[in-house]
């Protein structure tokens, strides 16, 4: 006989017990705890792949969502749009917009990239302060998002994407389970 056929025949015999622990010697004395180790992690991701679906998954958490408004002591104002400029900075065009605001006789300027908007915008101004001022128009909640788009085709709603977090989870969670459990039943039942 060969020495590699030697060395099989030897691991075969080797233990009584017919188990892989006796047999190779690693975690002969400890392969339970290693068992009970594995199977309580895959308890644990298990319970928070669970948790994960029913949150929806990471993506949410990424969204925009409504601002959350600070009291800044700023005063609502309207303010005039004055003259329009093109800057050009390393071959970029950037368009600025003037806006002209006017409290108790003074007036206060600012230029503020171009909106495009005309007339006149709202804007919040610092009373302590007033050359401290920014546009708060928003979008009317009654704007609704175009059906279509500029070439005619009818724009799609975005739809939830597959919770892969999720799925990763709990099939991490389940071979975690399955070893743990085979390394049990390996160090007790054989």
């Amino acid at each position: 006989m060969t020495e590699i056929e030697l060395y099989a025949l030897a691991l075969l015999t080797a233990d009584e017990t017919g188990n892989a622990f006796g047999v190779t010697g690693v975690l002969d004395k400890y392969g339970n705890i290693f068992g009970f180790v594995i199977l309580v992690f895959g308890l644990i991701f298990l319970y928070f792949s669970f948790k994960l679906k029913k949150m929806g998954g990471f993506y949410l958490e990424s969204q925009n969502h409504d601002p959350i408004i600070k009291e800044t002591g700023y005063l609502p104002g309207e303010a005039k749009v004055g003259e329009r400029r093109t800057s050009e900075i390393l071959g970029k065009t950037f368009s600025e917009m003037q806006l002209i605001f006017e409290l108790d006789g003074e007036t206060y300027e600012k230029w503020t990239p171009d909106l495009g908007s005309e007339g006149s915008v709202k804007i919040e101004y610092n009373p302590e302060n007033p050359s401290e001022f920014y546009i708060s128009d928003k979008l009317q909640e009654d704007d609704e998002a175009p059906s279509h788009d500029e070439d005619g085709k009818e724009v799609e709603e975005l739809k939830e994407p597959p919770n892969k977090a999720f799925i990763a989870m709990l099939v991490f969670s389940i071979v975690l389970l399955a070893l743990g459990a085979g390394f049990l039943y390996d160090f007790y039942l054989l």
